[in-house]
């Protein structure tokens, strides 16, 4: 029944891989089945360590990233208000003259009318 049964088409380059695999271990009681189950399974078993490890050590990569990305926000606010203040400055450098001699002249005409 299964061989007689439709498969699609991407499945089938993969079926002559399984195909070949079945007919490796039709006898699961032979020695030489058996050895070659459990050097699939050992190998099945390191590529599974691999991965275990590969993840874990994702996990230490992402703790640096969320580090480096804290840092960073604590530096742009630093930028951020080094921003504002020289903004502040700039204004002042451009404005503060012109308001320091109105300054002066109220101050002068108040003296002249008032004192």
């Amino acid at each position: 029944a299964i061989a007689t049964t439709a498969r699609p088409y991407a499945y089938i380059k993969f079926d002559m891989v399984i195909q070949r695999r079945r007919k490796d271990f039709v006898d699961p009681t032979s020695r030489q089945n058996t050895t070659k189950l459990n050097q699939d399974l050992a190998d099945i078993q390191s590529i599974m360590k691999r991965n275990i490890n590969e993840v874990l050590n994702r996990g230490e990569k992402l703790e640096h990233v969320s580090h480096i990305s804290n840092n960073l926000v604590a530096e742009s606010k630093k930028f951020k208000w080094g921003a504002k203040k020289l903004s502040w400055q700039a204004m002042l450098n451009q404005y503060g003259p012109i308001v320091a001699a109105g300054v002066f002249v109220v101050f002068v005409l108040y003296m002249k009318f008032f004192w």
